[in-house]
């Protein structure tokens, strides 16, 4: 246990995964009283919507229903996931408060912050301007926690937000290079 504690610390979850799908097979081949198997599971969900997993979540439901090993905090963690998958952000916020165990509640919080960070990429990209009830839909916070917490601009009267520029990442000339020598070569092979 010490150690998917310590993956969870340093939020490596891919090790997380890896870790928890090699005791859902020990358990599986011998079970023991070393592990809560179902804290496991409501572990492996969320590591799964980490690593954006989903298919990998809904077959390890599959497994849990199948073996019979539900219980609340799976069944949350399984909401959450729904909902992600759904996108169905307003009540991702409202399934997040629950009573987490202590090994689940960081990977609650970190899934939290690692969807409104997603969010706010997509969001920079996709508005012009946001009104306030829009943005507290998508990121789950009230105007006080919202206006600092995105850094985009916000006019007070109209209570309208307006997202940052996405910052793009300039093209080398070699790929562009690349890019027209593949182009040229599938020509050439067409023509022949």
């Amino acid at each position: 246990m010490d150690g998917i504690q310590q993956l969870i610390q340093n939020k490596d979850y891919a090790a997380l995964v890896k870790a928890c799908e090699r005791v859902e097979l020990q358990m599986a081949a011998s079970p023991s009283a070393n592990w809560n198997i179902q804290e496991i599971y409501a572990v492996l969900l969320l590591a799964y919507a980490l690593v954006d997993d989903l298919n990998g979540a809904r077959f390890l439901r599959k497994r849990i229903l199948a073996a019979q090993r539900r219980s609340a905090e799976i069944d949350t963690a399984w909401r959450l996931c729904v909902i992600m998958w759904e996108r169905r952000y307003d009540e991702f916020y409202e399934a997040l408060v629950y009573d987490w165990s202590p090994l689940v509640l960081p990977l609650a919080e970190s899934l939290r912050d690692t969807l409104r960070d997603k969010l706010a990429i997509v969001l920079q990209k996709t508005y012009t301007n946001m009104d306030l009830d829009t943005a507290s839909r998508y990121f789950g916070m009230s105007e006080m926690e919202l206006v600092p917490g995105l850094g985009w601009g916000y006019d007070t009267n109209s209570k309208m937000f307006t997202p940052a520029k996405p910052t793009s990442l300039p093209r080398h000339p070699s790929e562009m290079n690349q890019v027209s020598r593949l182009a040229n070569t599938l020509l050439r092979l067409e023509q022949c």
